[in-house]
């Protein structure tokens, strides 16, 4: 049987431990108390706009016959979202891609008439290469998909490097067409590669309203985040405050940021404020008619 003493520890442990829902943009983790969550929602459809510019707002959405204003987290705190991340991860892909098919064509125009080659020819001069071998994300999959891209862009530049160097040992006889071929069966694996990760990068571009509320039943507003984490429990202790210490000194972090969670086992929390985070005026909910 647990003594009074034991038991009044734990109590009191407990009490000073806050729990915390997470969710992440790009590499930060952010987080807020789950006392102030009140629902989450797929449903980013059901957003109407109106015609009120303010950074990272939205429009508003209908909760129970209230209209909650709605803001793109991300925008609002200034930073790129998750989802913005991602588009700009397909779009460079993408056109790594075709770059690569501009290369095979320039260089096979090279082969036949002899023209100078004006491109990287060796892929350690090629920023793909860097690209490819730098490539870091919280998604193992999609780092998988992406370093995988390393060989067979390697065995592309090589074969344009023997080529070359064939050309000007032989002549062009035989040798665009041998390039060409050889090119041919490198870039569908090139070709498979970008489809897996297009398809990798798709399947995780899912937005979700997250809906904030100061008593647990009245929403205040809503916010549109795109890669929700956990809750984690963090002790007092953990907590950096951004209103007294080292933190203090930056009044941009102060304007949004209540503290910063540190453990040395993963990723910082960023307690947002959310109070700061909207202004009382904007966020101030309606009842509908």
């Amino acid at each position: 049987m647990e003594s009074n003493t034991s038991q009044g520890s734990k109590a009191r442990k407990f009490k000073d431990q806050r729990q915390v829902f997470t969710f992440f943009v790009e590499e930060m983790m952010f987080g807020l108390s789950v006392d102030n969550v009140l629902m989450l929602d797929q449903n980013i459809d059901k957003i109407q706009r109106v015609p009120v510019e303010e950074q990272g707002f939205c429009g508003v959405i209908k909760f129970q016959g209230v209209v909650v204003p709605v803001f793109d987290f991300a925008h609002r705190v200034g930073v790129r979202s998750g989802f913005d991340a991602k588009k700009q991860l397909l779009e460079q892909i993408k056109q790594r891609e075709l770059q690569h098919l501009e290369w095979v064509k320039q260089l096979s125009q090279s082969l036949t008439h002899g023209d100078a080659f004006l491109l990287d020819l060796a892929a350690s001069d090629c920023d793909s290469a860097l690209w490819f071998r730098q490539f870091d994300s919280r998604d193992e999959t999609l780092n998988d998909i992406i370093h995988a891209f390393i060989d067979p862009h390697n065995q592309l530049h090589q074969t344009g490097e023997q080529a070359l160097n064939q050309v000007r040992r032989e002549g062009s006889d035989n040798v665009v067409n041998d390039f060409k071929h050889k090119a041919n069966q490198v870039f569908l694996t090139l070709k498979t590669l970008g489809r897996r990760a297009k398809e990798q990068i798709e399947s995780d571009m899912r937005q979700v309203l997250l809906f904030i509320t100061d008593d647990g039943k009245t929403p205040r507003y809503a916010l549109l985040i795109d890669e929700i984490n956990d809750v984690i429990s963090y002790d007092a202790a953990e907590l950096q405050s951004t209103a007294n210490g080292a933190l203090s000194q930056l009044k941009k972090i102060r304007e949004i940021l209540l503290g910063i969670y540190s453990r040395d086992d993963q990723k910082d929390c960023l307690l947002f404020d959310i109070n700061k985070l909207a202004d009382e005026q904007q966020t101030q909910v309606k009842s509908t008619a």
